[in-house]
């Protein structure tokens, strides 16, 4: 019986490598201007908002809500 190499590999290590492999991909991304613009063209965004999105995920912080906050009588 043969294993997947992903079998072999604990699952919190692979969790690491992914978060690190997302990590230097960000990174890549705000280094160079093309790879960002591509990552704004494939999500449909702004590339301001695609260098946020970058630049938290390389710091660790929360995603951003994207809903726009209810407007209320008073506001």
């Amino acid at each position: 019986m043969s294993m997947s190499s992903s079998e072999l590999i604990p699952h919190s290590r692979r969790n690491d490598n992914e978060t690190k492999m997302r990590k230097q991909a960000a990174a890549n991304a705000l280094q160079n201007y093309s790879i960002l613009m591509l990552h704004a063209t494939r999500d449909n965004e702004s590339p301001a908002k695609t260098r946020l999105k970058m630049m938290r995920l390389l710091t660790e912080l929360p995603a951003q809500d994207t809903k726009k906050p209810k407007r209320t009588l008073y506001a």
